[in-house]
């Protein structure tokens, strides 16, 4: 097995003019969604943005995804958060849920629908080891004053309800965008079998 193809394997291929310029519409997608994200508690965020980045995970592998997430969630938390200041300890969730969107999503197939066992896995790791477990132990270790098993506990309890209750709404958004016609079209629009034909961008 080549570079070549292991690169393609993982969705790591050089992107051409157009698929850079779909990358920046779908982060810039992101970024708008992210702004109508809203907190229930100071711990209990709302938010759609899982939409784009299942988007970024179809369309360009796990190790692109990865580094578009961390990078789109360094920008949003600097330049579009009140106060806000990145840390590496909440981006160990991010890094994950990117290889999960693009592990899971990515298929080189343009034709085949995205089987739902896939989607129904990743919306399961997603919500309950990224958001509800990683993410739960990020926001102890940030803003408790305490570090322990109870105040970890004490966490979980107050934000299982949220997951549990976004969890098949997340999955039915999830399964109906990226088996969308429109999705479909623009997967074999810009990402060609033939892409070890296309052009990439070289400087």
């Amino acid at each position: 097995m080549n570079k070549h193809t292991v690169a393609k394997k993982w969705g790591l291929s050089p992107l051409t003019v157009q698929q850079l310029v779909l990358l920046a519409v779908l982060m810039a997608l992101s970024l708008v969604i992210g702004k109508f994200s809203f907190y229930l508690t100071p711990t209990i965020k709302v938010s759609f943005v899982f939409i784009a980045s299942s988007l970024i995970g179809r369309f360009y592998g796990p190790i692109w995804t990865m580094i578009i997430m961390v990078l789109l969630d360094f920008v949003n938390v600097t330049f579009f958060v009140a106060h806000g200041a990145w840390s590496p300890i909440m981006a160990v969730g991010v890094v994950i849920s990117g290889l999960i969107y693009g592990g899971l999503f990515y298929q080189r197939d343009d034709k085949k629908r995205l089987h739902w066992a896939k989607v129904l896995v990743a919306v399961l790791l997603i919500t309950f080891l990224v958001n509800f477990i990683i993410n739960t132990f990020a926001l102890m270790v940030l803003y408790s004053p305490h570090h322990s098993w109870a105040v970890f506990e004490t966490m979980l309890g107050t934000r299982l309800p949220k997951q549990i209750i976004f969890f098949p709404i997340q999955l039915v958004l999830t399964y109906v965008v990226l088996n969308n016609r429109i999705v479909t079209m623009i997967s074999q629009q810009f990402f060609p079998k033939n892409s070890v034909k296309a052009q990439p961008v070289t400087e």
